[in-house]
């Protein structure tokens, strides 16, 4: 007599910015962890329909990608949860295909007009309760710039401008997003940057610990004050020459209940946070993992 076994579906089609390449945006890249961490394993749009959890739909869930630029490079119905705005409303024929199950801040749930009980939060401040991780704390001030300034100079440089003890980059080595034809572009730059300027190479979750573990954070990038914000690190809000979207680190200020400081330098930062940054409060998590459009243990 033949045996049937059930097999669980445990990819879901999802999309986050360079999702096939190699050299991947930590913050972005975060996506695909979180989904790993919820226990399933996020593929692209072009995965056999028949072996996913969410066929005919696409899940969008960290990052500023609410803009219409993202949306012309998904043809199927959208699942929102957890994503961010850009500062610019959504065309009402794309509003029509997407439901919005938590956004990551109020000025994303205010400027797309969407109800004012969306649940609110960012899906990687989920990363430290879903997993039981070990955290080593190196005692080091580290400086992250904005994924596009990372080879602006050197490291020791940057350290030696900002007064931090390290330079953490958020240009990591990540694997592709199964079903999407892989580019290797950027390793070239990234494998450079590390002979020329000594700027470190790194795994995803090497990137995270190094966070996790610091004394301080000054960060250009978003998810850099996101991750530390998580972990329960000091962090601020660097700002070298060029902030990145004003809008998104304004939407994330707004859900911890504090006013943004761009600041260039650790000393400022720090005072930043000292009289400003430690009084913010991170939501209830419970509705935001709730929120999760799909089935999760």
């Amino acid at each position: 007599m033949s045996r049937v076994v059930q097999l669980t579906k445990t990819e879901i089609r999802g999309y986050y910015w360079r999702e096939t390449a190699i050299v991947k945006n930590l913050g972005d890249h975060l996506a695909a962890l979180v989904l790993d961490a919820l226990g399933y394993r996020c593929v692209s749009q072009d995965y056999p329909e028949p072996q996913v959890l969410n066929p005919g739909r696409c899940l969008l869930s960290i990052g500023s990608v609410l803009s219409k630029r993202t949306f012309e490079r998904i043809v199927t119905p959208v699942d929102v949860w957890g994503s961010g705005w850009r500062g610019i409303p959504l065309p009402p024929d794309t509003l029509r295909r997407v439901r919005f199950h938590a956004v990551r801040g109020p000025r994303t749930q205010s400027g797309l007009g969407l109800p004012v009980d969306t649940p609110l939060g960012d899906p990687a401040l989920l990363l430290p309760r879903l997993r039981n991780d070990v955290i080593e704390h190196h005692d080091l001030t580290m400086v992250i710039p904005h994924f596009y300034r990372t080879y602006q100079m050197s490291a020791e440089q940057r350290c030696s401008l900002t007064g931090c003890d390290a330079i953490l980059p958020m240009r990591v080595i990540g694997a592709p997003t199964p079903g999407a034809r892989i580019s290797a572009k950027g390793l070239p730059g990234m494998i450079g940057a590390w002979m020329r300027l000594g700027i470190p190479i790194q795994k995803p979750w090497q990137a995270i610990r190094q966070i996790a573990g610091a004394r301080f954070v000054l960060t250009g990038s978003l998810h850099g004050a996101i991750l530390a914000q998580a972990y329960g690190v000091p962090w601020a809000a660097y700002d070298d020459g060029y902030v990145d979207v004003p809008e998104k680190w304004f939407d994330w200020a707004e859900y911890l209940g504090i006013r943004i400081r761009f600041v260039p330098d650790l000393q400022t930062g720090m005072a930043w946070w000292d009289t400003n940054g430690r009084a913010g409060k991170v939501g209830d998590l419970t509705q935001l993992l709730a929120a999760f459009p799909y089935p999760h243990s």
